[in-house]
């Protein structure tokens, strides 16, 4: 049975106890966590662009872009739908 206690065994590294605190080590961790996070946000951000662009090719005949602008709930609720589909795919895969 998956739990989140596994998944995080699998994904986090190991703590080492230690008995004093090292503050470079934990610079260059905090430094390395945030770059991995600007990373992670600019490939969500190129996911989403272009699966984007594929759903307005998928629907031809309608502008989501001018529908939103209009007010359109029903589109907007199928948009935040699709591109939560989509940002699921990404973690799947991440997450192996």
């Amino acid at each position: 049975m998956l739990t989140l206690s596994s998944v995080l065994a699998q994904t986090l590294p190991p703590i080492q106890s230690q008995s004093s605190f090292d503050l470079v080590n934990f610079l260059v961790n905090a430094v390395a966590a945030l770059l991995w996070a600007i990373v992670a946000a600019i490939i969500f951000v190129g996911v989403i662009v272009v699966a984007m662009r594929l759903f307005n090719r998928l629907t031809p005949g309608m502008d989501e872009i001018e529908e939103l602008r209009k007010g359109n709930v029903a589109v907007a609720l199928v948009m935040l739908g699709f591109i939560l589909s989509v940002s699921g795919v990404v973690v799947a895969v991440l997450l192996k």
